[in-house]
């Protein structure tokens, strides 16, 4: 005879461990990041001590690095590598986020990466702001929490 079922809540505390995985699983992957980040954008390297100044080419090892993981995770998957929408609609959000990538490196020299994470949530706060402004019907606070 075979053992009892698998309650619900034992499938709840199963998919609260594995969202607890995940999260975890990005939060240091994310922290890894941005030392590796700070460290080579803020640590004088060489005999001469010069720091690095290439930020674009950072961008672009990270670009290729995660292309190929994502590629090799899809073809592991049996998954199609043909994208779902056409290619040319994919060009402006790349663009951006080379950009803004790069931008980030290159801000890196200058300030921390904590004060630069930090500087990119306070953005929010005039979105919001704006938002909430912008708009004529009323918002129930609870929806930005």
């Amino acid at each position: 005879m075979a053992g009892p079922l698998p309650t619900t809540n034992g499938a709840k505390e199963n998919n609260l461990w594995k969202g607890v995985f995940a999260v975890s699983g990005i939060m240091i992957t994310l922290v890894i990041y941005g030392v590796l980040q700070e460290k080579i954008m803020r640590v004088p390297y060489g005999v001469n001590k010069e720091y690095f100044k290439y930020s674009l080419f950072l961008v672009f090892c990270n670009r290729l690095t995660t292309s190929a993981v994502s590629a090799g995770f899809l073809l592991a998957s049996k998954k199609a590598l043909d994208p779902v929408a056409p290619v040319y609609k994919y060009c402006l959000i790349s663009v951006s986020n080379i950009l803004t990538t790069t931008c980030q490196y290159e801000a890196l020299k200058y300030v921390s990466f904590p004060v630069q994470t930090l500087a990119k949530c306070a953005k929010m706060i005039p979105e919001l702001t704006l938002v909430l402004t912008a708009k004529e019907e009323k918002i129930q606070l609870g929806v930005f929490l």
